[in-house]
């Protein structure tokens, strides 16, 4: 990952966050007050760290080093009386450039909305609510041979530099490979479209760690989200 993907990867998330541009540059912490968020965020990416919430809790937080910040259970603690509750807690991966690495088995695909959405009606909700695939812009679904949706990559523009993707494939037809094609042609598609390729992984999800050092992406961070209910 070359210094020009990695400024345009922390502009993206400065942008996200609500940080000036500059925010997010390469040994530096940017500590934002926000008294009128819900959600608070922690972020560590490519060297910069980033932490923005309401006055008590960067009051609560102001000794606490990024990485440690990081935990959901520190997290929890400096907001639990404030009903917190861990929102994402997410391993960051980028790809700069196009994979050598490209899946073997051809697939039928459809760019069809309601096959996406088809695909999330098949999984568990939990895992549909974590993919989002409704609210994407391109996607890319896996048929059957009778035309049955089972694996569905997509993406949407995240702040006019980086394409934000995501997976999902029904029960029945995980460790298939069909998510690592489906998500290889997203990619391709995003990099085609002048965009770096985001995928934002549960940390622990074995699986689509998986699939995104199979296809080249690199990991260079973390995003942790707490919600509170009140400022």
């Amino acid at each position: 990952m070359d210094e020009h993907h990695l400024d345009i990867i922390r502009l993206a998330w400065a942008r996200h966050l609500g940080l000036g541009d500059s925010a997010l540059r390469a040994a530096h912490t940017a500590r934002v007050i926000e008294d009128t968020t819900e959600v608070i965020h922690v972020l560590r990416l490519a060297d910069a760290d980033a932490d923005v919430g309401p006055r008590w809790f960067m009051e609560r937080a102001a000794d606490a080093d990024i990485r440690t910040l990081l935990e959901p259970p520190l997290l929890l603690e400096l907001t639990k009386d404030h009903g917190g509750r861990i929102a994402s807690h997410t391993d960051l991966a980028f790809l700069s450039d196009y994979t050598d690495t490209v899946p073997t088995e051809q697939l039928l695909i459809s760019h069809e909305r309601a096959d996406a959405l088809a695909v999330a009606q098949a999984c568990p909700p939990d895992d549909a609510v974590v993919a989002d695939l409704d609210d994407r812009e391109r996607w890319f679904i896996a048929l059957s041979d009778d035309h049955q949706p089972l694996s569905c990559a997509a993406y949407r523009e995240f702040q006019g530099f980086v394409a934000d993707l995501t997976m999902l494939t029904v029960p029945t037809h995980r460790r298939c490979k069909l998510a690592c094609g489906t998500t290889f042609l997203a990619a391709e598609d995003a990099l085609d479209a002048g965009l770096v390729p985001q995928l934002r992984i549960p940390t622990g999800h074995h699986g689509g760690a998986a699939i995104a050092r199979e296809l080249g992406f690199t990991f260079l961070g973390i995003h942790t989200t707490v919600a509170v209910l009140s400022a």
